[in-house]
């Protein structure tokens, strides 16, 4: 059973996500759900646990930190904490 606190929107949404460190590395990506505290892509390649990850899609980005992952299938599902969010502005 999954509980959460905040509503999430699902989504089938292709991006890119940019892993940041020395050097980036930019994937593709789909985003597959997000809330006011966060975002969860699909991608072909491991993560790891408190990355940093800015993820482009239409005219926006997100910067988030990861917070978990979850492999699926040949993918990884990557749940990533809002640190900065070009669209969520308040």
């Amino acid at each position: 059973m999954n509980h959460r606190e905040e509503t999430r929107i699902d989504a089938s949404e292709s991006a890119t996500a940019t892993i940041l460190g020395h050097p980036d590395v930019t994937v593709s990506c789909r985003i597959t759900n997000f809330s006011r505290s966060g975002m969860c892509i699909q991608v072909h390649q491991q993560i790891p646990y408190g990355n940093a990850v800015k993820v482009d899609w239409d005219e926006h980005f997100l910067v988030g930190r990861v917070q978990r992952v979850v492999p699926e299938e040949g993918e990884y599902s990557v749940g990533l904490q809002l640190l900065h969010c070009s669209k969520w502005q308040e």
